[in-house]
Formats: structure tokens, C-alpha cells, sequence
């Protein structure tokens, strides 16, 4: 199964295990030395070098978004979540809402709210009191017998995290690839190993993002770029493969 495992720096592990993608693409510049008659280098210096990950899930993980922006959850028991609703008036010209509305929260088109008995143009908000619903009561000269459209916030406990685009996360990475067989022995090809590269050091550079289209299933995409980890061998990834056992 191809699928990552990233380590932030603050110790916390994230892993993504319904993958599309996972593309490790590493790169030397290097320095053409000239010498002599020659019509060829006679040496390449290695200049700078990239190694970038670019990984694509296709399935959405809100811990997608807190492990790439550095930050994490916490509870808001007032987050403000948006409603229009399309409600048909009852014989009191009042309409019954489905939420409590955040009080001057609520939007009619042609209309403005009021704390006294409606005119015309106007509306007032009644707050649920258990269990009678919130209501909205118009003036009879305005809307009788019809429908009305309501737009309006109400209050919802939620996991949220802040984001503010500009920090991004650090820390290890391992991509597993899986391996198969070439099924020569008349067998179906099945899984003979896996491939880890682990990156010892790295940054997100690119944040995942949405693009919903219709009846397409959407995929989030970020990357990965290692960082010099500052390691006695210098080394910057490694690579390793481990055989399934039988």
C-alpha cells in the first residue's frame, strides 16, 4: 500500500495511507569544468541540489491541512455556521427557522430587521426558547401566504485551526512504496516487499488546497523538500528495502 508517514518537528505523527500519488523527484546541478584541448568536461562539480516530494491524497483528512500549515485543532463552541433556508409562511404570518440565528445575523433581501411589531419592510426575530423554535414574524401586508428565503448564521461546537498561510511545517518523512511480483510462476503478481525512502529533514513547500468539480472526486496535493539535515555523513534521504516475509 503506498503511503507516508511524516514526523513533525514538534513530535506529533501524521499518516496518509489512501495516496494517488507520491512522485520523490531528486536533482544535482553540477559544473562543467574545461580544460586543456579537450572537446569534453573534464570534470562536474555538484552544485546545489533539490530533492522534492509531491504527494497527492484522495481522500480528504482535515489533519491533511493542520500537519502542512503547522498549527492543530480546538474546540470553538461558537463557530458561526452559514444557513439560507426557504420557508413558506403559516397563518401568523411566521416562519419556523431549523436554528437559532446569531443574534443580527439574519439577512431578507428587501427587508430589515426590527425589535417591535413588524411594518411593512420588515421583520421581527423571536430566539428559540426550548422547545419552541426561533421564529420570524412579518407584517400581514408583506409576505402572506408565500414563501420567504432567510439567510443567517448559528452557533456550532467545531474542531477549528487558525491558518495564516504563512508558516508551514517541518520535520521527517518516510514514502512506503509497495513492490510486486512479476508473477512468473503462473500466479497472480501480489505484493513481494516495500520500498521505504526517508527524508531526514524537510519543509512543506507547497499547501494543500480545494478543487471540487462536479461528479469528480477531488484529490489534495502538497510537497515535500528536503532541507540539509546536518548529519555527520551528510546525507539527505536514504532508501531501503525491506522483502515481505513468506
Amino acid at each position: 500500500m503506498l503511503n507516508t508517514n511524516i514526523k513533525r518537528c514538534d513530535g506529533r505523527m501524521f499518516y496518509f495511507d489512501e495516496l494517488t500519488a507520491a512522485t520523490v523527484t531528486p536533482q544535482v546541478n553540477y559544473t562543467e569544468i574545461n580544460a586543456g584541448w579537450s572537446l569534453f568536461p573534464v570534470a562536474y562539480l555538484p552544485g546545489q541540489s533539490t530533492f522534492e516530494m509531491s504527494i497527492t491524497s484522495g481522500k480528504f483528512e482535515a489533519d491533511l491541512f493542520v500537519m502542512t500549515n503547522a498549527t492543530k485543532f480546538e474546540a470553538n463552541q461558537y463557530y458561526q455556521v452559514p444557513i439560507t433556508e426557504v420557508l413558506t409562511l403559516d397563518g401568523q404570518n411566521q416562519v419556523d427557522l431549523a436554528h437559532d440565528p446569531v443574534s443580527g445575523s439574519v439577512s431578507i433581501a428587501g427587508m430589515e430587521e426590527t425589535a417591535q411589531t413588524p411594518t411593512e419592510g420588515h421583520f421581527k426575530v423571536t430566539a428559540a426558547a426550548d422547545p419552541a423554535p426561533a421564529k420570524i414574524t412579518f407584517a400581514a401586508s408583506d409576505v402572506e401566504g408565500g414563501t420567504v428565503e432567510v439567510s443567517y448564521f448559528y452557533y456550532e461546537t467545531a474542531q477549528e485551526a487558525n491558518i495564516d498561510n504563512r508558516s508551514s511545517a517541518m520535520g521527517e518523512a518516510v514514502m512506503v512504496y509497495p513492490v510486486y511480483g512479476n508473477g512468473d510462476d503462473c500466479t497472480d503478481s501480489s505484493i513481494i516487499g516495500h520500498v521505504y525512502v526517508r527524508v531526514y529533514k524537510c519543509r512543506v513547500t507547497a499547501q494543500p488546497g480545494f478543487d471540487a468539480s462536479y461528479k469528480t472526486a477531488n484529490t489534495f496535493q502538497f510537497t515535500l523538500a528536503a532541507m540539509d539535515a546536518k548529519r555527520p555523513d551528510d546525507a539527505c534521504y536514504s532508501i531501503a528495502y525491506i522483502k515481505k516475509a513468506e
